[in-house]
């Protein structure tokens, strides 16, 4: 029997035809319970099975200490919801409709003890018709849930119908080993572990559910604002190679900003994540940014993320929820697929912030470089389906090539799946284009053809003045990590494991040669590492080290306008406390980074950095900070609150100071308005404590200040 055949149909499962139009008048299902050991709890409906164990003290919190090891058995069994509906609650109409937001994992939906069906895709609503005169007084829901991929190893540890539903069978079954066994299940890669981020295979309710008395048809009515956005993406050929370049009203347009992941590893939109929202955008745009990218790696974000993205005017690149793998082109899964898509491009398409669609993040770049085909032996047969898989999700093929130069690749299609699901969905005629990048970091067409991912710092270890050379025509990812302040780390680490190489540390740190790249490059820039520095004094000189490398990074594009005519630092955020490329820390706090891409955005004008203000950041850069002369650190400092209860601080300085960094005893997260800066013999300086939260007392808070000066004449 094939996978997705039901043993009998008593409801049709239908999948919606679009996830966000006008709602008629629903009936919230949010009373829910889930079993376990014999007991039953209730549930939390958004929300995922990690947040409801949780809840009733089932499991440690997994962000803290190690926890995330004693928690991996949570997504080895099933877990089943269930609500139930009383006929005398619903109107008396002729039909109704069952309506699931979204579902993660793989979802057994049985009413009444008869099957209906499964819901496999995470990002694909789905409702279920029915009649008001069903038999009984009762509709009874109930949700079986597995948390995928599961059962690597096992192909017999999970079955339905005798079937064994583990991410190794649909291998089997599609006969060609891919590079990521996730690519079989349309969920969100990031929660199956990243090089920042924690492995919580989860599942979930984690949209609404609801029941509704008249069919949630799809629509492409109510767009934000009809007419077509004044934002345009022209990739044109000239003497360097392709453009790669956003206008405005017809004026070519310098894109700054930074790439966004999820802000949480549970992604429901609760007051807490609300609240996360509203910080990271509000400090993008107050650090200068005028675009996001959503990378393809996460979630389709929630209509909150978008709404305040078109308020702050903050204009969107949106992946496609696809990365750093080929997906197979089982029947199924381009079903699938294409549902997903349509779906997504008419609920996004009605904000405004969108100025491009893009099939995904470094699937091309991952099959011409990673050493996939060596890797997994692919015959030809193989190989050429898995392109032609490719060409037919995205739009990409050895043979998609540019129609002036048979020997570069284009970067746009017009018949692939997700191509037309723009072209039919989005009214406003927003581009599409198959990839990011189109060229790896390792050919030298990276820096002369389309948008650039360049890792040569960071994973190839080069220096960062490798950034003037390897400047593309529009950098859509670079960086370099850094740790969080010894306020963070206080967050999740227990006292006895503030240490650079405790357990806890080391499982806050995901990429294998953190420590290792962090501390070569702070040797030849500062002359420090970990082992010459306790851990507060390695997590401040990381985050200059960072500020210092990427900073350069951004000077280095925004002065070769208009060769390069965009620049996306990876990261902005963070999903949990860990050391990583964010700019700022999952509890919200501004690293030395964030100030100084808030320095370098801030001065770019129409056409370019002005040349005075270039020639002041290159005397900065020409000299590393370790051969610096560094004199004791003297300064005054004054402490005062305003009547709206703001926390102000000024400081003189009184001899130069270098890298001065302000912060509050008891600590209080999120920022001031300046940090981390430089400052000359009789300078001053003013900054405002500004609170993640923004409800925060910051009345009793002292000051401390500290400067690179302390550590060199230590």
């Amino acid at each position: 029997m094939e996978l997705r055949q039901m043993k009998r149909i008593v409801y049709i499962l239908l999948p919606l035809l679009a996830a966000c139009s006008s709602k008629p008048d629903t009936i919230e299902l949010t009373e829910w319970e889930f079993s376990w050991h014999n007991q039953r709890y209730s549930a939390t409906v958004p929300g995922f099975i990690h947040t409801d164990l949780m809840a009733h003290g089932l499991i440690p919190d997994p962000y803290y200490g190690i926890n995330e090891d004693s928690v991996q058995w949570v997504s080895q069994r099933p877990w089943v919801y269930t609500t139930r509906v009383l006929k005398k609650d619903l109107p008396k109409d002729e039909m109704h409709y069952l309506v699931f937001e979204g579902v993660a994992g793989m979802a057994e939906l049985t009413i009444n003890g008869e099957l209906v069906g499964y819901i496999e895709n995470m990002f694909a609503p789905y409702e279920v018709p029915f009649v008001h005169d069903f038999p009984g007084d009762t509709m009874n829901i109930a949700l079986t849930l597995w948390p995928l991929p599961a059962a690597t190893h096992d192909t017999n540890a999970i079955t339905m119908d005798g079937i064994p539903m583990s991410d190794s069978l649909r291998e089997v079954q599609y006969g060609i080993t891919l590079p990521e066994r996730r690519a079989f299940w349309r969920i969100a890669p990031y929660q199956q572990g990243w090089d920042w981020g924690p492995r919580l295979a989860t599942c979930g309710i984690w949209k609404r559910v609801y029941i509704s008395s008249k069919g949630v048809k799809g629509s492409e009515k109510g767009v934000k604002g009809s007419e077509r956005t004044n934002v345009e993406l022209r990739q044109e050929q000239d003497s360097i190679g392709q453009s790669f370049t956003f206008y405005r009203d017809g004026k070519p347009l310098f894109i700054k900003g930074a790439n966004w992941i999820p802000v949480h590893s549970f992604p429901v939109l609760d007051s807490a994540n609300r609240a996360r929202y509203r910080h990271l955008l509000c400090s993008a745009k107050e650090a200068g940014f005028n675009m996001i990218r959503v990378w393809g790696g996460g979630i389709y974000e929630h209509d909150y993320f978008y709404d305040l993205c078109d308020s702050l005017g903050l204009m969107v690149w949106q992946d496609f929820i696809f990365a750093g793998t080929v997906y197979p082109d089982s029947p199924e899964m381009l079903a699938s697929i294409r549902e997903e898509a349509r779906q997504q491009v008419r609920r996004l398409a009605q904000h405004r912030c969108i100025v491009v669609w893009c099939g995904n993040n470094e699937v091309k770049n991952g099959w011409e470089d990673w050493g996939w085909q060596g890797q997994f032996n692919w015959t030809p047969e193989q190989r050429a389906r898995l392109e032609k898989a490719m060409d037919t999700i995205f739009g990409y093929s050895r043979n998609s090539r540019n129609s002036r130069d048979s020997s570069i690749s284009s970067n746009t299609s017009s018949t692939s799946i997700l191509a037309r699901a723009v072209k039919e969905c989005d009214p406003m005629g927003r581009p599409y284009i198959t990839t990011s990048p189109l060229y790896g970091w390792g050919h030298p067409e990276c820096v002369t053809h389309g948008n650039s991912h360049y890792w040569g710092v960071w994973w190839g270890e080069l220096p960062f003045e490798m950034y003037k050379e390897k400047t593309g025509r529009f950098m859509t990812e670079y960086g370099f990590q850094s740790y969080p302040l010894m306020s963070t780390l206080r967050h999740f680490a227990p006292e006895g494991q503030l240490s650079i190489d405790s357990p806890t540390l080391r499982s806050h740190q995901k990429h294998g040669r953190g420590v290792e790249i962090i501390d070569k490059a702070m040797r030849q820039y500062y002359g420090f590492d970990s082992k010459t520095l306790g851990l507060e004094d390695y997590a401040y000189v990381s985050q200059l080290l960072q500020a210092w490398g990427v900073g350069y990074g951004i000077m280095q594009h925004m002065a070769q306008q208009p060769h390069c005519m965009g620049t996306l630092y990876w990261q902005l955020n963070d999903c949990w406390p860990v050391a990583s490329w964010s700019s700022i820390d999952y509890y919200g706090n501004w690293k030395a980074l964030h100030y100084r891409a808030q320095a370098l955005y801030g001065l770019n004008e129409e056409g370019g950095m002005r040349k005075e203000v270039l020639a002041r950041w290159k005397e900065y850069y020409g000299v590393y900070p370790k051969d610096r002369s560094y004199p004791e650190a003297r300064y005054t400092v004054g402490q005062a609150w305003q009547s709206d209860g703001s926390l102000v601080v000024t400081l003189q300085a009184r001899s130069d100071l270098y890298d001065v960094y302000i912060d509050t005893e008891p600590h209080v997260d999120g920022h001031f308005t300046r940090n981390f800066v430089d400052l000359r013999a009789g300078e001053k300086v003013r900054t405002v404590l500004v609170p993640a939260d923004p409800k925060a007392d910051v009345r009793g808070v002292k000051v401390k200040v500290r400067t690179l000066n302390e550590l060199y004449t230590k």
